[in-house]
């Protein structure tokens, strides 16, 4: 087995041990980040996720073995409710061994319903 563990160049991008901002979807669909520089780190950090968890998913044939394997590694997605800013939040969270990323959806004000072309992100090293 190859090891899955992958350095990606923009670990240099964040200069903080944490960064927050906001994503809009697109006309295509899309996701546009700002600030711009969380675009490279949500593609490489999702891009090394689906990379590990896909090349176990063709070994074993079995979701829930590849799940477990990519896990085992280091490597995790998630989407479930999670505290963040002390706000129950509906997010997708990825995990490898240099960062985690959460993504969430914004709230209208006036109906309190997620709005699904647009949200926030926030990125963690670990």
């Amino acid at each position: 087995m190859k090891q899955n563990h992958y350095e990606s160049p923009v670990s240099a991008t964040l200069h903080t041990m944490e960064q927050e901002g906001s994503w809009r979807k697109d006309e295509e669909g899309y996701m546009d980040f700002n600030p711009p520089q969380l675009q490279r780190l949500y593609e490489a950090v999702t891009d090394q996720y689906h990379q590990v968890y896909n090349q176990y998913l063709e070994e074993f044939d079995d979701d829930d073995e590849a799940y477990y394997k990519a896990l085992d590694d280091g490597y995790e997605m998630t989407t479930d409710y999670k505290l963040i800013d002390e706000q129950e939040q509906f997010t997708t969270t990825y995990i490898t061994p240099s960062f985690e990323i959460d993504i969430w959806y914004e709230v209208d004000e006036l109906t309190n319903k997620r709005v699904y072309d647009k949200g926030f992100i926030r990125v963690r090293r670990r």
